[in-house]
């Protein structure tokens, strides 16, 4: 724990100081979402605010990402810290009084939340730097959503000096107030395989000329579906989804072509590795002896969060030795059973897994109320949690980098 008390109380005070403008922040971003890629406007408010504080930037060449340094001029670790700043198309239906001014576009993940908050953090850690050591960079990402922004600042040389440690939060609905986290797998590799199966025509009234492709893929489609409870182990935590069906072009005509749409989502490197060459092995060869050929094309998704055991051990005792003063002053106060650690990996994708097969990682979660769902038009986020991510956040970077480990 920091062994500067009075580091961590003005870490507190100031997260209470900042709490109005934060949420002001965070509304302001509301208004104005912006889709992956496309977060122009979302990173202007965010070089505005860090030139007013006074944290020096620079725009990634992965546009329109930001990164900024907070450097303590003492030697010590080197922290990144990271939000993601992309919006959803989604119409939004929540009636607030700072909805969604962009039609069809909606911060309905919370990433308006991530955003704010950083800006937040790296004020509270810029206004401190003389007590802690080393440094901090804060990644302002575009593209979670959809393209993986991750990957293509990574590509585009974010990790050229390798961090010690990353860190970054998601907002949770439901649960208020409390955290979740857990080492090893947070979330699932999201891959897809586009299965082209390639047969002959011919009139339905002479089906022996033809290779009928459709036949061919149901047959495949049943296959595939196997592949979860038959090649792989029970305990795997695996789906496999055939989400689209394309072909054929009028009902007599045995269809030439059909395309399949594969979603493959799996918790470990193991279970995907076996799962690809099954989907290969199976395509490759109902089609042959059925008489038809399968042009196989694999798109790698986003890799799974893998949150480092030492790494995030150390977050979990940070926040138990802080749980106090992180729900201080906050209305509702500290929910039973506050801090969640044994949970299962969710088989969804984030691309914080990119940053994770970079450095030692941590990714929690905080839950920050409402009834309705992320990537739904209600989504809401109860805004005195606000308070809780940024706490959980700068106590994290504090005590990281004031430590001797």
């Amino acid at each position: 724990m920091i062994s500067d008390k009075t580091l961590q109380e003005e870490l507190i005070q100031l997260s209470d100081e900042l709490e109005k403008q934060t949420i002001q922040l965070r509304r302001e971003i509301h208004q104005c979402p912006e889709l992956s890629f496309h977060e122009y406007k979302t990173s202007r408010v965010v070089m505005r605010e860090l030139e007013r504080i006074g944290i020096p930037y620079e725009e990634s060449p992965q546009k329109p990402g930001i990164i900024a340094t907070i450097d303590s001029g003492k030697p010590g670790k080197f922290l990144m810290l990271r939000a993601d700043m992309d919006a959803l198309p989604i119409q939004e239906s929540t009636g607030l009084d700072f909805e969604s001014q962009t039609s069809g576009v909606m911060h309905a993940c919370g990433h308006d939340v991530h955003t704010a908050n950083l800006i937040t953090v790296g004020e509270i850690l810029f206004r401190t730097r003389e007590r802690w050591n080393g440094k901090i960079k804060l990644v302002f990402q575009p593209a979670e959503e959809n393209g993986g922004g991750g990957r293509e600042m990574i590509k585009a040389g974010l990790m050229q000096e390798k961090p010690d440690a990353c860190f970054a939060l998601h907002v949770k609905n439901g649960v208020p107030g409390r955290i979740f986290l857990k080492q090893k797998y947070l979330s699932s590799y999201s891959d897809s395989y586009t299965l082209t199966i390639r047969g002959r025509a011919a009139h339905s009234s002479t089906p022996e000329e033809g290779v009928d492709a459709i036949y061919i893929a149901s047959a495949l489609i049943m296959a595939l579906h196997g592949i979860s409870s038959r090649n792989l182990s029970p305990m795997a935590q695996s789906t496999l989804n055939v989400g689209t069906i394309q072909g054929g072009s009028a009902p007599n005509i045995i269809a030439d072509q059909a395309v399949l749409g594969v979603m493959l989502r799996n918790v470990s490197k193991e279970s995907r590795q076996a799962m690809r060459l099954q989907i290969e092995t199976l395509a490759k060869g109902i089609s042959e002896s059925m008489g038809g050929t399968c042009e196989i094309a694999f798109r790698a998704g986003y890799p799974a969060v893998y949150n480092d055991i030492d790494f995030t051990k150390f977050v979990e005792q940070i926040f138990r030795g802080n749980a106090e003063c992180l729900y201080s002053n906050i209305k509702d106060g500290r929910p039973e059973n506050w801090l969640i650690t044994d949970l299962d990996p969710m088989l969804g994708a984030e691309d914080f897994g990119f940053f994770a097969q970079e450095a030692p990682s941590c990714m929690i979660f905080v839950g920050t109320g409402g009834d309705a769902p992320m990537h739904n038009p209600n989504f809401q986020v109860d805004e005195q949690y606000i308070k809780l991510c940024t706490r959980s956040m700068a106590l994290t970077a504090a005590e990281y980098l004031s430590c001797d480990q």
